[in-house]
């Protein structure tokens, strides 16, 4: 009597293996999508840096004062003061900054933080911190200027920065 074919062997099952790739690839995409994310993200601050350095840097920046005439207009980053401005001293005999208007020229509202100094050589002999509200774009203000400095006697020249 012929024997029976032999029953195919029992198949193999890999679902093991399956979950154990099918997480590992998981865990190489994770780990490449955070890697994409930090890099992405450092270019972004990088960027914010050197532009920030680079404003900073410009005339009328908090690292690069302009000089100014008392009573003649001058522009810093897209802020146009207008002529006819004055330094008068105080009651006490403080710094006085009158009549400084401002328009803001830049593409969105914002608000003008400016130190003024009085300069005699490298010496800062005299110091006025001006602000103003929210600017819209195209309108004039006028700044609201303060010193507990005393308006001093000599200096040779006046310069303006950002304060940030």
């Amino acid at each position: 009597m012929p024997q029976p074919p032999a029953p195919p062997p029992p198949t193999k099952s890999h679902a093991l293996r399956n979950v154990l790739l099918a997480l590992l690839a998981v865990f190489v995409l994770a780990v490449g999508g955070c890697l994409a994310f930090i890099a992405v993200a450092g270019n972004e601050v990088n960027e914010a840096i050197e532009s920030a350095e680079v404003e900073d840097a410009a005339p009328g920046g908090p690292d690069n004062p302009l000089t100014i005439a008392e009573g003649q207009p001058f522009e810093v980053a897209g802020f146009q003061y207008a002529p006819g401005w004055s330094v008068t001293q105080d009651a006490l005999g403080d710094v006085q900054v009158e009549g400084l208007r401002v328009t803001n020229n830049r593409d969105d509202s914002d608000a003008a933080i400016v130190e003024i100094k009085f300069m005699n050589g490298n010496e800062v002999v005299a110091l006025a911190n001006c602000t103003t509200e929210q600017i819209p774009v195209g309108q004039t203000t006028s700044l609201n200027c303060i010193s507990a400095d005393d308006l001093p006697a000599t200096y040779d020249r006046i310069t303006i920065n950002d304060t940030f």
